[in-house]
């Protein structure tokens, strides 16, 4: 990983219905366009953000997960925070993983590993 991120938390989000925001020309509106396969969101946190503010970004209605898929929750999260992962586990009620050299190259890549539901 580059020296950027190597003093921030980052966090890995198994993401089954991931989606990209776009605006067509001429527009009003933003839409929401699936994107295909199995895919990894990855989030790089703020220098200095805690815990719960962290969380909140992620989990809040309006927050990172939401404006990132169309699934209720992530299929598994992972994060170089083993107590933020363990939080976020815990609020969606899905599997806790060890972050993986995959998960930081995949840059919101298909992750191979992933097992099916």
């Amino acid at each position: 990983m580059g020296t950027e991120t190597e003093d921030r938390t980052v966090v890995y989000l198994g993401n089954r219905k991931a989606v990209e925001v776009i605006t067509e020309p001429g527009a009003d509106q933003a839409v929401r366009r699936p994107l295909p396969g199995k895919l990894c969101t990855t989030i790089v946190l703020a220098p200095g953000l805690k815990l719960m503010e962290a969380a909140n970004d992620i989990t809040h209605h309006r927050g990172v997960w939401t404006a990132h898929s169309d699934a209720e929750a992530p299929a598994w999260v992972a994060s170089t925070d083993p107590a933020l992962a363990q939080l976020l586990a815990d609020h969606y009620g899905c599997q806790l993983r060890e972050p993986e050299p995959d998960h930081q190259a995949s840059g919101g890549m298909p992750t191979a590993d992933e097992p099916e539901e």
